[in-house]
């Protein structure tokens, strides 16, 4: 099985050539299917039926996965059987039988206020270099914008705090969705604390070690930040919906807040289309309107 999945991330990188955090997503997805597949249903994975993906795919939604997620895992299931058939493993696609997942919609990532943003934080130790590490992830998601699997993604070498250290400010290099690379600014008490987790002993120091390490070599799963968010929410007892993705949300709508123009927020969050911002832009209708004008479509507004 190991060699079907090296083959698997081979197709994705080498020939389909994805960005990395989307071949290291599809794979993940793929190992956690085939893990329950020997453990939970007992079955081989590669002999796989519809019913055995349909059921690990309501055993993932059960336990709190969001749509955009479940939407890799059925891209992911799809692509690697392909690959089966096309490596004449197996004849038929079990994957087939995954329905199609219904767009998420926009009021389920409603950006949080502030005040719950700070108690999060407020809630992680940070006596301890994991604490640091922890609290810096769901810094950045919630300062910087990042996808979570851009987060995942990051290296040693993708922050460069020697920018500007005496006005605090730091580079950091994102590669995003098809490899489109883009730069942002870390400064002020982001600097401090990434610095500081830096030069902490236990932290990576090899430049292409991943800057969020679980194990040295081996950077942290989008899946354990999901957990993660979750699991320091409920012990802070916040009850708002807190994921990665809407603390992507809360990042785009204090920016557009402060003023700062569509074009740049869209520049940030690394979107193709002033279209895509929008959807994370939650305003008052007369706001979101203004900003909306800003975006053609067939000759008209997109808000009409």
């Amino acid at each position: 099985m190991l060699a079907l999945i090296d083959a698997f991330h081979k197709e994705l990188s080498d020939i389909r050539e994805l960005s990395d955090s989307t071949v290291e997503n599809y794979t993940y997805s793929i190992v956690d299917y085939c893990d329950y597949a020997k453990n939970d249903l007992k079955i081989d994975p590669i002999y796989s039926k519809g019913h055995h993906i349909l059921k690990w795919m309501s055993e993932v939604r059960k336990n709190g996965t969001g749509n955009s997620r479940l939407k890799n895992h059925r891209v992911a299931l799809k692509t690697f059987f392909a690959l089966l058939i096309k490596l004449k493993v197996i004849k038929k696609n079990p994957a087939d039988a995954l329905p199609q997942i219904r767009k998420t919609l926009s009021e389920r990532n409603n950006p949080v206020p502030k005040k719950v943003a700070y108690k999060l934080l407020r809630s992680i130790d940070q006596s301890t270099w994991l604490g640091q590490r922890n609290y810096l992830i769901i810094s950045m998601l919630w300062a910087l914008g990042l996808r979570v699997g851009e987060l995942t993604s990051l290296r040693v070498k993708s922050f460069e705090p020697d920018h500007d250290p005496e006005n605090k400010t730091g580079m950091l290099r994102v590669r995003g969705k098809n490899r489109k690379q883009r730069a942002l600014f870390v400064v002020d008490k982001l600097y401090d604390a990434l610095t500081k987790y830096i030069a902490q002993p236990q932290s990576p120091k090899k430049r292409n070690a991943p800057l969020f390490p679980v194990d040295a070599g081996t950077a942290i799963s989008t899946d354990r930040v999901y957990k993660m968010i979750k699991e320091y929410c409920h012990s802070a007892k916040i009850k708002n919906r807190i994921t990665p993705h809407v603390l992507r949300h809360c990042f785009a709508t204090e920016l557009y807040h402060q003023g700062v123009p569509l074009e740049a927020i869209q520049a940030m969050m690394g979107h193709s289309k002033k279209a895509e911002t929008s959807v994370y832009i939650h305003v008052s209708n007369q706001l979101k309107k203004q900003a909306l004008e800003q975006i053609a479509i067939e000759g008209g507004p997109l808000w009409v």
